[in-house]
């Protein structure tokens, strides 16, 4: 009879500890639910199905915690774009806008003058025009929208014509140009806008943020599976700490390497995506006024 009555008392005290676990499982779950999102279950038990279960409520807890914080990211970032879109959208119209209210009412100007502004206001309009095509390219890629043509091209001679291309803006700049090709055509499976668009891109960006080192240099080299395109300046650089986010949308209206240039921030962000739509990847590293290089490394064939 005192056997029973100890076997009972033990089974009532394993359930009240058991019953006590519970509770503070609930309460540090409801803590979690109520905004907490940094309380975990610390509770030490050698029964090895508690002690997984807790293991894993706090592996759950670890990845809501990661969601959560993704996503009030991702919704700073939205915020963020909607007010960068409205001031990009908003300068070039204003100063559009300004110029045809002067054609409009200043019955003074002369001919000349009139064809000046006139051309302003297409500059301004061709600038505004990149924008919507930037906004609206990437907003193709976040809806998966995107879909290549791949086909055999001649990459050097599109990189030929690319830089053709740019030859003015060399000039008007003072930079040098330092071309470096394969004496043979390199020949790969790619989408022929895609890397037009990569290359436009990639140099642009130099010319906007490198050309204080006076000197810009593309070059192509091919490997067994792959092709090399590096594109850099002898620029001010991007900081060290900075080029874990240059890809990211805005960056270069956040923290350009000149806080003095305007950019919608995306080009970069157009850049990557595209390379990656090719299996490619793409990386860069800097040293101010030494060398700031983006290499991208494409497949020779490409991948579904």
């Amino acid at each position: 009879m005192i056997y029973m009555i100890a076997i009972i008392i033990i089974l009532i005290l394993i359930i009240v500890f058991q019953n006590i676990k519970i509770h503070s499982i609930s309460s540090n779950i409801e803590k979690v639910i109520k905004g907490n999102f940094n309380e975990r279950i610390r509770i030490h038990d050698n029964n090895k199905i508690v002690k997984n279960l807790i293991i894993n409520l706090n592996r759950l807890l670890d990845e809501f915690q990661k969601i959560v914080s993704q996503n009030k990211q991702y919704e700073e970032d939205r915020k963020k774009m909607i007010s960068n879109i409205s001031h990009d959208f908003r300068t070039p119209l204003t100063s559009m806008l300004g110029y045809v209210e002067m054609l409009k009412n200043d019955a003074s100007l002369s001919h000349n003058e009139r064809m000046e502004y006139l051309e302003v206001i297409n500059i301004k309009g061709e600038v505004l025009r990149g924008l919507i095509e930037e906004f609206f390219s990437l907003a193709k890629f976040d809806s998966e929208d995107i879909a290549l043509n791949p086909k055999r091209l001649n990459v050097t001679e599109i990189i030929r014509q690319c830089v053709l291309s740019f030859l003015k803006d060399f000039e008007t700049k003072g930079i040098e140009l330092a071309l470096k090709l394969p004496n043979e055509d390199i020949f790969i499976e790619v989408d022929e806008n895609a890397i037009y668009r990569i290359l436009q891109n990639l140099i642009a960006n130099s010319l906007k943020y490198g050309e204080g080192g006076k000197v810009i240099g593309v070059s192509l080299s091919e490997e067994t599976h792959d092709i090399v395109i590096e594109i850099w300046d002898k620029g001010k650089g991007i900081p060290e700490e900075d080029i874990p986010y240059i890809f990211k949308r805005l960056y270069a209206v956040d923290k350009s390497r000149n806080s003095n240039l305007k950019g919608s921030g995306l080009g970069l962000t157009i850049v990557k995506k595209l390379v990656e739509k090719h299996s490619g990847t793409i990386s860069v590293s800097s040293k101010p006024y030494e060398k700031t290089v983006f290499k991208v490394r494409l497949p020779k064939t490409h991948k579904s």
